[in-house]
């Protein structure tokens, strides 16, 4: 039984209620800009016509055939034809300058029209068989793109808030530093605080330029990320809320979650149809040298001169059958092919399967050790705020030093960037668990939706 997941469900019902919709309104948008997207769907669109072009082979073949020709025609002299001997005067006739010949020239002009039906095809039929693997394996192909589309929407989206979270904590930080610089410069100009202490300050402040630095690039490559996806977008994008629920899998084994991964996941399943389709293939390729049996109709009228016999009509039916004994080995080559690529795919599925599995196991461990996670984060915030604030009522009463607050404030902020890092992967973890599983849907974001609140990131 292919197990449920009520985590984000649970994010809706205890979730504010004013959410910002901002993640679904990018997904919508990236379902008409997406280039991946729209590619998938142009290549499912050209690989669904295998299968009429496979049944075509089974439907009636007509064709019609039209011919002017210019014919010369050589008889004895004096021959009869018809009845009547030929003449220069009753036909387009010249003696040949060899003794005995005669060369009479006239026009044919004909229309036919010739109509095949299949009775019995062996690579027709492994080829319709064939096709329908190949249409089954587009269809799961383009799923995965959509569900795939969800993930990648919500990292980008993820990212972004990730890089302002950390643009925000690094330039708190820098002007925590700054303060305690400054502090740190009056008591040394006062005679209160030795020099060591100044230097110390500055170390620590000028380290958090570089990360201001470097955050601010990360959110610009975060919105260019996100752009590529859905196109251009407004600056500013809901955040989340700090507070998320925080829910286990359910069931709370990994190893159901593995296998429906292994049964419903749509990359799998693309691979396997796929190998199914290759494994199809190969009888195509032997059907190359076997019998075909089709029934056959023609009807056509040859209009040309008496001397070339004259006005015709013929009718036929009948049956053919047509059986390629040697094509130069071409045949046996292709069945090598064949076969080949079918263990190609074969190898395919397997990796397919494999990395399902893989990613499904880390997605389930990423939620469970993600909400300890979560958990150990905050309480290193709060426990690192109590430190700072103690730290400094110690310098100020003497009983410490700079050097320890400007640890335990270094401290503090690395847990604040820590806490606001766990929270997206603890989600990310959710969505790809889903989407591993093969039920990832639109409203896994709309439930994501309810948990963001309007603050431009």
């Amino acid at each position: 039984m292919r197990p449920h997941f009520p985590i984000l469900i649970a994010l809706v019902l205890v979730a504010n209620a004013a959410g910002a919709n901002d993640l679904e309104q990018f997904y919508r948008l990236a379902l008409t800009r997406d280039a991946t997207l729209q590619a998938m769907t142009f290549q499912h669109d050209a690989s669904i016509e295998a299968r009429p072009q496979a049944l075509a082979q089974w439907l009636p073949q007509l064709a019609a055939s039209a011919s002017v020709a210019r014919d010369r025609v050589g008889f004895d002299a004096g021959q009869q034809y018809g009845g009547a001997v030929l003449t220069s005067e009753a036909a387009d006739c010249a003696n040949a300058a060899s003794a005995g010949m005669q060369h009479c020239y006239g026009t044919a002009r004909s229309l036919g029209l010739n109509l095949s039906q299949t009775l019995w095809s062996y690579q027709a039929f492994s080829q319709l068989k064939e096709a329908s693997s190949q249409v089954a394996a587009a269809e799961a192909a383009l799923r995965s793109a959509q569900e795939s589309l969800i993930l990648r929407v919500a990292q980008a989206y993820f990212s972004i808030l990730s890089a302002a979270d950390q643009l925000a904590t690094n330039r708190s930080e820098r002007e925590a530093f700054a303060t305690l610089l400054s502090q740190a410069k009056a008591r040394e100009s006062t005679g209160v605080g030795p020099r060591s202490d100044v230097d110390q300050a500055q170390a620590f402040y000028d380290a958090t330029e570089q990360s201001v630095i470097d955050a601010q690039n990360s959110l610009d490559d975060a919105n260019l990320a996100l752009t590529e996806i859905v196109g251009p977008h407004p600056a500013g994008i809901a955040v989340l809320q700090e507070n998320i629920p925080l829910v286990p899998p359910d069931p709370a084994s990994a190893d159901e979650w593995v296998a429906a991964a292994r049964q419903d996941n749509l990359d799998v399943r693309t691979a396997q149809l796929k190998m199914e389709a290759a494994s199809r293939d190969v009888s195509v390729q032997r059907g190359r040298a076997l019998p075909t049996v089709s029934l056959t109709g023609s009807s056509s009228r040859i209009n040309e001169d008496v001397v070339l016999g004259g006005n015709q009509t013929l009718d036929t039916v009948g049956v053919s059958f047509s059986w390629p004994l040697f094509q130069g080995g071409a045949v046996a080559s292709a069945v090598r092919q064949s076969r080949a690529l079918y263990r190609e795919a074969a190898a395919v599925y397997d990796s397919a399967q494999r990395d399902s599995e893989r990613l499904a196991r880390a997605a389930f461990r990423g939620i469970v050790s993600g909400i300890q996670r979560i958990a150990a984060a905050r309480r290193a915030v709060e426990s690192g705020q109590r430190a700072v604030e103690a730290s400094r009522r110690n310098v100020e009463f003497g009983t410490g030093t700079e050097f320890e607050l400007l640890d335990a404030q270094n401290n503090y902020y690395a847990a604040r960037r820590a806490f606001a890092q766990s929270r997206y992967d603890y989600l990310t973890s959710v969505l790809t668990l889903k989407l591993e599983a093969g039920c990832l849907s639109e409203h896994d974001l709309q439930a994501i939706d309810d948990l963001l609140v309007q603050g431009g990131a």
